[in-house]
């Protein structure tokens, strides 16, 4: 403002329901106007009132206002209040958050008997969606569970990849059996599975 004139705090702002996936970063604007300059507060839906600029665990409220959380989570859900206040009155402003979440849902398919020839290296798919994203793991016959980067030996060379996939590298009669592979999030757990046939 050229003559600074006294005025009460005006947000400059776009008010609309923000929707945020599970694990991402939210941030929220609350860019205000005014003379003297109005100091900036946040009630989270929490209840907590924060001053700016200050970090607290995974929220901070930058110098203009702005606020971000980082690693949202379902309790983030809620309204976000921000507050402008200087001598001569208040502007507010709230966002309304919803935080989305889905089940794990395994995406591939896997054919109900898998045949492979003794010696022949096979790999098994196994691909999930999900939020927050899925761990992926794969139970042998023996009942052992194997993630990625847990190199199983057992006969044949068993390991998984990063992507998810089980791979067998020189299978014997021995590795038949049932291989079910496993989605896993905080919402729940998919299975698929397989009868892997060695001839």
């Amino acid at each position: 403002m050229g003559n600074l004139q006294n005025a009460i705090p005006h947000l400059i702002y776009d008010i609309t329901e923000q929707s945020i996936s599970y694990g991402q970063s939210l941030f929220l604007p609350c860019l205000s106007d005014g003379w003297p300059l109005p100091s900036v507060s946040w009630t989270l839906p929490n209840g907590v009132i924060l001053d700016t600029p200050q970090t607290i665990s995974r929220v901070t409220i930058f110098t203009n206002g702005t606020l971000l959380v980082r690693h949202v989570a379902t309790f983030d859900k809620g309204t976000y209040t921000c507050r402008a206040t200087n001598s001569y009155g208040t502007a507010t402003v709230s966002y309304p958050v919803i935080v989305t979440v889905h089940p794990p849902r395994i995406t591939s398919s896997l054919n109900a008997i898998t045949r492979v020839s003794r010696g022949t290296p096979v790999s098994l798919s196994c691909v999930a969606s999900g939020i927050p994203k899925p761990e992926i793991s794969w139970t042998l016959p023996g009942r052992t569970t194997i993630f990625p980067h847990n190199r199983y030996t057992v006969q044949g060379g068993v390991h998984m990849t990063e992507e998810g996939s089980l791979v067998i590298q020189n299978p014997v009669l021995t590795n038949s059996g049932i291989y079910k592979c496993n989605a896993k999030n905080a919402l729940g757990t998919d299975f698929r599975s397989t009868y892997l046939q060695v001839v």
